[in-house]
C-alpha cells in the first residue's frame, strides 16, 4: 500500500483486526487502538465499514517514534512513526473510494450503487497551550501598549495559528466531539469560525457594531459565542451590549426546556 515492503517492521494483519470488530461490537461503535504503529487498526475499519455498510469510528494513538536512518522508512521520507500512519490511511481510503467507484461503474440496469464510507480523518498533536490566559506581566501591570499595537501577540503565543486556538477552546467545552466541521465565516470577517454549526469563535482583532449584526442574524443561530476580551478595545458599552444582546438571542432561541449557555 506505501509503495514498497519493510516500511513498517511488523504490521497487524488487517483481516484478523477485521475479525475482532465483527465479534466485539455493534453497528456503530469507536474503535480506539493506544499502539496504533503504522494505522492497521484504521484501515480495517474503513475496509469493514464498506463491506458492512457500518459506520465505526476509529481514534489512533501512537508517539511520535523516529525511524531509524538505515531504515526502509527513512529512506522512503517517514520521519516517525505517526508519518507512516497518517499516509497509510490517506492510501487505504483513497483505494477504497476508487474500488468502491470502479465497482459502481460497471452496476448492471437495476443494481444499486454503493457508497463510498467516511474515509476522512483529523490529525491532532499535544502541545502546550496557544493562548495567553494570563495578560498580567510579572510586576501584575496589563500590557496595554501590546493589546493595542500587536494584539494577537498579546493574547496568543509565538507560532499560534487560528486553527489551533479553535481547537484548543473546543476541547475546554464539554462534550463537543473534535470529529465536527469547521468552517470559516467569510461574510463576518476573515477569522471567525462556526464549530460544528453550533459554537462561534470570532478571533477578529476589532469588534464592531456591524459585525455583531451579521453575528446575530445567523440562522440557525449558535448556541455559544466566543470573543477575544481585547477586540473589544475600551468599548464597555459596546461589550455590555454585546453579552446582552445575543444572550437574549440564544434564550429565546433555546425555549424553555433546552439548555441555556452564555457569551
Amino acid at each position: 500500500l506505501l509503495g514498497s515492503k519493510g516500511i513498517f517492521d511488523n504490521p497487524k494483519p488487517v483481516e484478523f483486526l477485521k475479525i475482532l470488530t465483527q465479534i466485539s461490537s455493534t453497528r456503530d461503535e469507536y474503535i480506539l487502538d493506544f499502539f496504533s504503529g503504522s494505522g492497521t487498526t484504521a484501515h480495517a475499519i474503513m475496509e469493514y465499514n464498506s463491506k458492512k455498510e457500518t459506520n465505526h469510528k476509529f481514534i489512533m494513538v501512537q508517539i511520535p517514534e523516529e525511524t531509524d536512518e538505515n531504515s526502509e522508512a527513512y529512506k522512503a521520507g517517514y520521519k516517525n512513526i505517526c508519518e507512516i500512519g497518517k499516509e497509510r490511511i490517506r492510501r487505504a481510503g483513497e483505494k477504497i473510494k476508487q474500488e468502491i467507484e470502479a465497482a459502481n461503474a460497471q452496476l448492471k440496469i437495476g443494481e444499486e450503487p454503493r457508497q463510498v464510507p467516511d474515509i476522512g480523518f483529523k490529525v491532532f498533536r499535544t502541545a502546550d497551550t496557544n493562548i495567553k490566559w494570563n495578560l498580567y506581566d510579572a510586576l501584575g501591570q496589563l500590557d496595554t501598549s501590546a493589546m493595542t499595537h500587536t494584539p494577537d501577540l498579546a493574547d496568543f503565543t509565538e507560532g499560534f495559528s487560528d486553527i489551533d486556538v479553535v481547537y484548543e477552546v473546543m476541547l475546554r467545552q464539554k462534550d463537543v466531539p473534535l470529529s465536527s466541521t469547521l468552517e470559516t465565516l467569510t461574510d463576518s470577517g476573515s477569522r471567525t469560525y462556526l464549530y460544528g454549526s453550533a459554537y462561534l469563535v470570532c478571533l477578529e482583532t476589532e469588534v464592531t457594531e456591524e459585525l455583531i449584526d451579521k453575528l446575530a442574524s445567523l440562522d440557525p443561530l449558535p448556541i455559544k459565542f466566543i470573543f477575544r476580551d481585547s477586540a473589544f478595545k475600551d468599548d464597555i458599552n459596546l461589550k455590555d451590549e454585546t453579552f446582552r444582546r445575543l444572550k437574549s438571542l440564544i434564550e429565546r432561541n433555546s425555549g424553555l426546556e433546552k439548555k441555556t449557555y452564555t457569551v
